[in-house]
């Protein structure tokens, strides 16, 4: 049977922008931290924050973020973990809600440790700069070692490789700064912010940025917009989208900035 070459082209590129799309998905995912030896009593017993009030049934599992509870950015929110066997305990939350938990996003670390178990009682104090959005939230329940500091011969980090323990994650719903900060010159930008629906990129002297993504602060892709060859100024309409915080990718063929804009 022949086929049209035209029509074999366009099966081709639909094929490739599957592949890609499939590939930028699966990119998008955090990472586990691992424990070989498994969890049993060297696990995350309760957790409490705000609304959130978990207690552990099987330590196998670890995403709870359909649990979440709203904090103000700025303000210190009490927080209790009760920890396992001669556990620690290491929270992390996604300030950036880039899909990765950086050192400079721990918010709490201690070692302690009992036997069977030993709560944890401290304030959790999220940036006073975050803006509004939901922020997922990792709490490591390490046995020996307060998860973060790399003296630990346990393990260490939110993706670390540890011998016993296990970790849970659950979702903050921040109310936080109304607008962003200022970027640094040369760097792309974006006007009025906030913004009621239309928004000015401005590339400025960076690489010319190629590619738009607006993603929702859960990670969603909510809306996509190529750019033209020119690379000069780029108008994106957002006034279908709900109000709330968005995360701008700006994707130049060497590397993506990423804007946080609100919508109002």
């Amino acid at each position: 049977m022949h086929t049209n070459p035209q029509t074999m082209k366009k099966l081709y590129a639909a094929l490739a922008s599957i592949v890609l799309s499939a590939s930028s998905a699966d990119a998008q995912q955090y990472c586990s931290p691992s424990f070989l030896t498994g969890c049993f009593g060297w696990t995350n017993q309760s957790i409490s924050i705000g609304t959130i009030n978990w207690t552990n049934s099987d330590c196998t599992l670890s995403d709870f973020t359909a649990m979440s509870t709203a904090v103000n950015a700025g303000a210190s929110v009490p927080m209790s973990v009760t920890s396992g066997v001669w556990c620690g305990c290491a929270v992390w939350v996604d300030l950036n809600n880039d899909f990765t938990f950086q050192d400079a996003e721990n918010l709490h670390y201690d070692y302690v440790g009992g036997d069977p178990s030993y709560t944890y009682n401290f304030n959790l104090t999220i940036p006073a700069n975050t803006p509004t959005g939901a922020y997922r939230m990792r709490v490591i329940g390490p046995w020996g070692s307060d998860g973060f500091l790399n003296t630990n011969t346990n393990g260490f980090g939110p993706c670390g490789s540890f011998q016993y323990g296990n970790f849970d994650d659950f979702t903050l719903n921040v109310s936080g700064s109304s607008s962003v900060a200022e970027p640094v010159a040369g760097a792309v930008v974006a006007r009025p912010n906030p913004t009621t629906g239309a928004l000015i990129l401005e590339p400025g002297a960076a690489a010319p940025v190629v590619r738009i993504v607006v993603r929702g602060m859960d990670g969603r892709v909510v809306l996509q917009q190529p750019v033209g060859a020119n690379g000069g100024q780029v108008e994106i309409d957002m006034s279908a989208l709900p109000n709330g915080a968005y995360m701008l990718e700006c994707s130049s063929g060497s590397s993506t900035r990423v804007i946080r804009v609100l919508k109002q």
